[in-house]
């Protein structure tokens, strides 16, 4: 455990990790090795960007709080492969993928209430990324790992699995964070495809059809793409879906697999 700490602050999400012994855990998820350069997410209070300034070749490391970086930025600042930057990873990104070479793999205990943003910012530059792992909420790990007909499978699960492959790797308890946080963690590992699995003719026909489908839970398909307000499909368009899909429109969203939902976004309307 860390013998001094910052007072967390709420406007940053802060929980900083404390527990030493989940670092091995961490590093081998994303196997980390001398050829890796690993962006991290959060410096805080350096116990992580120590641990990987051991085994990365390069580390990168973001941190948002001016008063954290001043008082921790010394602890790391002794390791010649390591670089903090000072600023929000959201604003920064850009920056950081055009300086940085290779594809980078990414491990942070990001604020659980900006988990979504920046696992979108992230997926704009999946061409430079190989490896993601995450801290985060239980809840939303089992979301982004469950599978078709699970209650937890939505439209974060498509979105991210579109582009990688998820694993939960642990679930983390509370004990592991000062302050402790009111639920359980628990570690991910994203693997960010070179190449897409699925290739529907149109991405943003295929996004809709899933912010859609998943728009009005426990609803029928035949109800959620009438009604969204991503898709608005007439009855005659439903029908044509269904003929020209062979899919049963009064399923549910989340009995469909990726898949299926390309064979949606591939009817084309205008013939």
């Amino acid at each position: 455990m860390a013998a001094k700490l910052p007072r967390a602050k709420k406007r940053f999400g802060q929980n900083f990790l404390v527990a030493e012994n989940i670092l091995p855990e961490i590093i081998s998820a994303a196997e980390v090795s001398p050829e890796d350069t690993v962006l991290e997410i959060g410096m805080g209070t350096g116990i992580l960007t120590e641990a990987l300034a051991a085994r990365a070749g390069q580390v990168i490391s973001v941190e948002i709080d001016r008063e954290l970086y001043a008082e921790y930025v010394p602890r790391v600042a002794i390791y010649p492969n390591v670089h903090v930057i000072c600023g929000d990873f959201l604003q920064e990104a850009e920056n950081i993928f055009r300086g940085a070479r290779g594809r980078l793999k990414v491990i942070a205990n990001i604020p659980y209430y900006i988990t979504t943003p920046i696992l979108e910012k992230l997926l704009e530059y999946r061409a430079r990324l190989s490896v993601i792992v995450l801290m985060v909420q239980k809840e939303v790990a089992e979301r982004i790992c469950s599978e078709p007909r699970n209650s937890a499978y939505g439209s974060l699960t498509v979105f991210l699995r579109y582009y990688a492959d998820a694993r939960l790797i642990c679930i983390v308890s509370p004990e592991c964070f000062r302050p402790r946080p009111q639920v359980d963690s628990a570690l991910i590992r994203l693997d960010v495809r070179p190449e897409l699995k699925y290739q529907p003719l149109s991405e943003k026909r295929f996004f809709n059809i899933v912010r859609g489908a998943f728009w009005g839970r426990r609803k029928t398909l035949r109800n959620t793409l009438k009604q969204s307000p991503y898709t608005h499909y007439t009855a005659a368009m439903l029908e044509k879906l269904e003929r020209e899909t062979g899919l049963d429109l009064n399923r549910r969203g989340e009995t469909l697999s990726i898949e299926e939902f390309v064979r949606l976004a591939d009817v084309d309307f205008a013939s």
